[in-house]
């Protein structure tokens, strides 16, 4: 098998039949779903497979990941390959202007649309850009963004734009969703032709909410005050009266806030803007004067920023998306204030022409499973899938439903918070190593979190807790702090959601985590948000299909992802409590990690220590 010249270590169980299977499918033409676990080695088995075809048929790999700072991997593991196998395969982790820009650095502007608007209008003047030519030594091994823009910082080029450069001779690229599943595909598109290219999604499972928010977007009655604030800096008739309109938007929004039902609401935007007597050639002059704001901004060396421009843009797209069905307009209130939204939630129908502009398509995550539903949801219909075994030891796991538990209903009693900390605590006297509490939502974690830190001081354990909305920098400090404690036998307990970012994406190997507590199941709370998803893709799919790819599945990816943070080998040891009586339904209990499945048993909460204790894998 002429794959296996480029796979860099010793082959491990299923790992063969995998490069077959995708082998399999270049042959025939049809695009591979690979439903395997974190840790199976899933990226150099698919470079592995992919590699023949390139260096030997021309052909290239896109390898799309879900944020930019998962763009490296893929490129290191090429790294290996190139490094054992003494081939010259050049390929590149590619990030967007936002992470590459020097002057957007030196201005102190962060966001995309402000470093887009800089590098459009500053480009021609730009000494970094002028400076740009392709070094050829760069050519000769892999190299990481961060690589490549460290090299253009020492030499004054533009990193971006040496990175384009260096696009045209890559061989293997890797670079975010938003590049493949949005507007900005052209620009790799014409470096990186798609229909010469192998496409590669990891953690192919987010998807369906990744198109979703690319195409939705919202505002606030904030970015309508900080409009009127803009327009003072214009004079004239037209002003005043797009002014004195602006003021009635913002009453009128005022009003359909203060009529939302329960957590969230409809609204008619064309109800709004004809309240508010503002058309169409009124709201492109909003995003004109919102432009002329940017260009004045960057002149005075300012961040581009323009609530006027944002405004605009999104009545605009507001109207050209009525009555398109699969797109909603929501009004909710969030931290104050009260935010308007376009929500699309058409996934199939945005990404099923997406697939056919490559040569070949693979899709793979640990909770891709089940893999109909995934590729309903996606608009994939020529495909074949392989779910490959767990790796785990069934011998060195442990995983208990306390039949009493439930989160059930719409508030969670009293009785049965302490219930559930009484269990929790059952567990974590057991554990002698870092543990997880993931609960279903943040509600949830309120009602647990003050019995919960009480448990942790009385047994000397440090909590580390997640907030809703706390930044990059605070969770990954926390990150940091909880993994060291259990590497130093600091036993610490992780407090979090499955709806966060702990929950998935984070690597725990060996003591850094070897017992999660479920706290519930994490299905959406039934707002009206859930409702307008749950008709949507029940007119899609039919009623109980719709509900089950709408409501069902997407909760027990959460819980599935949260319950993987444990297992990262084969020697891992893990406890797991799935605090839900309904784990254990069969309707459900499929859709859990073949582990869990294999080594679930139902308990009473009392005897859950007896059960861990009694247990092979209970050191």
């Amino acid at each position: 098998m002429v794959a296996l010249r480029y796979f860099p270590y010793s082959l491990r169980e299923h790992q063969r039949e995998v490069i077959e299977f995708i082998e399999k499918g270049v042959r025939e033409k049809v695009n591979v779903c690979i439903h395997a676990a974190t840790g199976f080695g899933k990226t150099p088995v698919i470079l592995a497979a992919l590699l023949p075809y390139v260096v030997g048929g021309g052909r290239r790999i896109i390898w799309a990941v879900r944020t930019g700072n998962e763009t490296d991997r893929p490129i290191e593991e090429l790294k290996e390959i190139v490094e054992r196998k003494k081939i010259r395969v050049f390929g590149l982790s590619f990030r967007g202007k936002r992470d590459m820009c020097l002057l957007a650095r030196e201005l102190k502007i962060q966001d995309y649309t402000g470093v887009s608007v800089l590098c459009r209008k500053k480009r021609k003047e730009c000494p970094y850009y002028q400076n740009v030519y392709l070094v050829n030594s760069l050519l000769k091994q892999p190299l990481l963004f961060s690589e490549i823009y460290e090299f253009a910082k020492e030499t004054d080029m533009c990193p971006y734009f040496l990175q384009m450069e260096l696009l045209r001779y890559a061989k293997v690229v890797s670079l975010s969703y938003n590049y493949i599943i949005s507007d900005l595909g052209w620009t790799i598109n014409r470096l990186v032709p798609f229909r010469n290219s192998f496409l590669v999604v990891d953690e192919a499972h987010n998807l369906q909410y990744a198109a979703s928010s690319i195409n939705s977007d919202r505002i606030t009655i904030g970015s309508v005050k900080r409009a009127i604030g803009e327009l003072n800096s214009f004079k004239s008739e037209k002003v005043t009266i797009l002014k004195g309109k602006l003021k009635d938007l913002m009453k009128v929004l005022e009003s359909e806030g203060r009529k939302i039902s329960g957590e969230d609401d409809v609204f008619d935007p064309k109800m709004v803007l004809e309240s508010s007597d503002i058309d169409v050639k009124e709201l492109g002059l909003l995003v004109r004067y919102g432009s002329l704001i940017h260009s004045r901004q960057l002149k005075e060396g300012k961040a581009p920023r323009s609530s006027l421009f944002h405004l605009g843009r999104f009545w605009l797209a507001a109207l050209e998306s009525l009555n398109i069905d699969g797109i909603a307009f929501l009004k909710f209130r969030e931290n104050g204030n009260f935010v308007f939204e376009i929500w699309d939630m058409r996934a199939a129908e945005l990404l099923k022409d997406k697939w056919n502009r490559f040569r070949l398509c693979i899709f793979c995550s640990g909770t891709l499973k089940p893999i109909k539903a995934f590729s309903e949801t996606i608009g994939l219909t020529n495909y074949d899938g392989k779910i490959v075994p767990s790796f785990a030891d069934p011998s060195k796991i442990v995983t208990l439903v306390p039949e009493e538990l439930t989160t059930r209903g719409e508030e969670l009693e009293k009785e049965m918070v302490d219930k559930y900390l009484e269990a929790i605590k059952l567990f974590l006297e057991c554990m002698n190593s870092n543990a997880a509490v993931f609960c279903a939502s943040y509600r949830i974690q309120e009602d647990i979190l003050p019995g919960l830190s009480d448990i942790c001081r009385k047994l000397g354990r440090e909590i580390f807790v997640e907030k809703q909305g706390m930044s990059g920098d605070e969770a990954r400090k926390i990150l940091d702090d909880f993994k060291i404690a259990g590497k130093i036998g600091n036993a610490a307990v992780l407090c979090a959601t499955m709806t966060g970012r702990f929950a998935e994406g984070a690597d725990f190997p060996g003591k850094e985590l070897e017992g999660v507590f479920l706290v519930g199941i994490p299905f959406d709370r039934v707002t009206m948000r859930t409702k307008l998803y749950i008709d949507y893709y029940s007119k899609l799919y039919g009623e109980e299909k719709g509900r089950y790819y709408a409501y069902v599945v997407p909760a027990f990816r959460r819980a599935s992802q949260a319950l993987g943070r444990v297992i990262r080998s084969k020697s891992d040891r893990g406890i797991f409590i799935c605090g839900d009586k309904r784990y254990s339904d069969p309707k459900y209990l499929h859709l859990l990690p073949d582990y869990i499945q294999k080594t679930m048993i139902k308990v009473k909460v009392a005897d859950i220590r007896k059960k861990i204790q009694s247990s092979s894998c209970y050191c």
